[in-house]
């Protein structure tokens, strides 16, 4: 008996340690469950996630050593980041699809609203940053907000023109990622219902409520026409087309 009581002991450690989630902390504080610790291909890190599905990151955003810390101490059950979408309140009206709200209703054109435009890449942000009006229709610019709100994305900012548009969004999570993506393609496809309008660029801004990037994106209608015919899939076209 005496002897038993230490061998169970030690099966009781082991198997506990076999369960262990390993805790990915990025260097803005967000916390991530995966079932080990991640791997680097092609430059991004991929993250298996607890409940089975895939994260795609930053190594440099990664805080390796905290990482480190609370997975040995099993203290990553503090603040985890939820992946599992958000179920929205229930309402007396049901959404509509994606294709009834290109066909939706039309607005009345709106006043235009300053927009700041980022620099771009290899020129100074000071002296390439500057203010310049908005020029997307009121009619493009209420049919994406709708889509996107349509998928759970309630944070958004539509500018730029009716042919080359910035969106600017929150998505806490991969399915809201994945969702955005699969809206912004089928908006580009049918012009987001702008008659004599072709939708040529969708460059897509991503964050997390917390600040940290959730990916930016440079659509086009060749990438959202692959996405369209399942040439390319939304898991593909994230790791392919990602920049950071």
């Amino acid at each position: 008996m005496k002897r038993l009581l230490p061998l169970l002991a030690f099966a009781v450690l082991i198997c506990s340690q076999s369960f262990a989630a390993y805790i990915v902390v990025l260097k803005d504080g967000t916390r991530y469950k995966a079932k080990t610790k991640w791997t680097v291909t092609n430059g991004k890190a991929i993250v298996t996630l607890e409940n089975g599905q895939t994260l795609v990151l930053n190594p440099n955003e990664i805080d390796a050593a905290k990482s480190e810390e609370l997975s040995k101490l099993g203290l990553g059950d503090v603040n985890v980041l939820s992946t599992s979408p958000q179920t929205q309140p229930q309402t007396q009206t049901q959404k509509p699809t994606l294709g009834q709200l290109v066909r939706g209703a039309r607005r009345p054109t709106e006043p235009a609203t300053p927009v700041t435009q980022t620099a771009p890449a290899g020129q100074s942000p000071n002296a390439a940053t500057t203010t310049i009006p908005d020029q997307t229709d009121a009619r493009l610019r209420d049919t994406f907000e709708r889509a996107y709100e349509n998928v759970g994305i309630f944070e958004h900012k539509i500018s730029g023109t009716n042919r080359n548009i910035r969106v600017d969004l929150t998505a806490d999570n991969e399915d809201k990622v994945f969702s955005a993506i699969s809206a912004t393609a089928f908006l580009i496809q049918r012009n987001a219902g702008l008659e004599g309008n072709q939708i040529d660029m969708v460059e897509l801004f991503m964050k997390t409520t917390t600040g940290g990037s959730a990916g930016r994106f440079q659509m086009s209608r060749a990438d959202a026409d692959a996405l369209s015919n399942k040439s390319m899939s939304l898991q593909d076209y994230f790791i392919r087309r990602v920049i950071y």
